[in-house]
């Protein structure tokens, strides 16, 4: 919080949120970024089909498709087994993920599929390609789980919008209209508050324990019980203890005129 002007008359402060600005652009863009990998890279679905051309050759071909519909086509030649690859991740969650071994490069499957899912798969592929069968046909879909992660994502990309659209709030001390205006302006709209001067109980200082540090705020206190923070979002103590000895002195002066 800061004061833009101060004159015998009139005292102006101003806060910008410019921490709770980076923040919030700075998740919106992040998630905006996974959005569309989630929406236009990931693979949301996908098919195997093979056929035997000869007892020892077999041509199949992967198609994966994103949630839009497009699709990407992978040839794989003669390939020589399936298994399951697990993963465990860092916080012990487990996935589990099938992959098809070809002479040439091993070619991964979906990665969010069921354990059973996953082997029902190995199983039809490993019987396809130990035994007589001449085509296969298999499928994978991941689809319910891209579209939960992406609503997750849009709710983040509103949190952090909210954020990001936190408002500016401007206080003004009339002394010649007798009268105090806050004013919030963002991109979600403009809000101001009016009341007279002697209606100004006094003027305190909120603190709150973040994890690593206190933070304050200004708040003005009403005659009725109503408290007002001229900075809704929390900021350092040295502007803040300023900012107050300022507002104080002008109240003083307004008191002894």
């Amino acid at each position: 919080m800061k004061i833009v002007e101060e004159t015998r008359t009139r005292l102006v402060l101003k806060h910008r949120p410019l921490r709770y600005w980076f923040i919030g652009w700075c998740i919106f863009t992040v998630s905006l970024s996974f959005l569309i990998y989630c929406t236009v890279v990931d693979t949301a679905s996908a098919s195997l089909s093979c056929n035997r051309s000869s007892p020892n050759q077999i041509n199949c071909e992967l198609r994966q498709y994103n949630l839009l519909g497009s699709m990407n086509k992978v040839k794989l030649f003669d390939p020589q087994e399936a298994y399951i690859l697990t993963k465990r991740g860092s916080k012990g969650g487990t996935t589990y993920q099938v992959i098809i071994v070809t002479p040439f490069k091993d070619f991964p499957l979906l990665l969010h599929i069921s354990y059973q899912e996953n082997q029902e798969l190995v199983f039809k592929i490993n019987n396809f390609i130990n035994t007589g069968q001449t085509s296969l046909f298999v499928q994978q879909n991941q689809r319910n789980y891209l579209f939960f992660l992406n609503l997750f994502i849009l709710i983040v990309m509103a949190i952090a919008t909210f954020f990001a659209t936190s408002p500016v709030t401007s206080c003004t001390l009339y002394k010649s209209l007798n009268k105090v205006f806050i004013e919030r302006k963002s991109l979600r709209g403009n809000h101001i508050i009016e009341q007279p001067l002697e209606t100004i109980l006094n003027f305190d200082i909120q603190e709150k324990q973040f994890k690593y540090s206190k933070l304050y705020r200004i708040v003005i206190v009403f005659k009725s019980g109503k408290k007002i923070p001229l900075n809704p979002q929390y900021t350092n103590e040295n502007s803040i203890r300023y900012v107050f000895s300022r507002i104080h002195s002008f109240l003083k002066s307004v008191t002894s005129d």
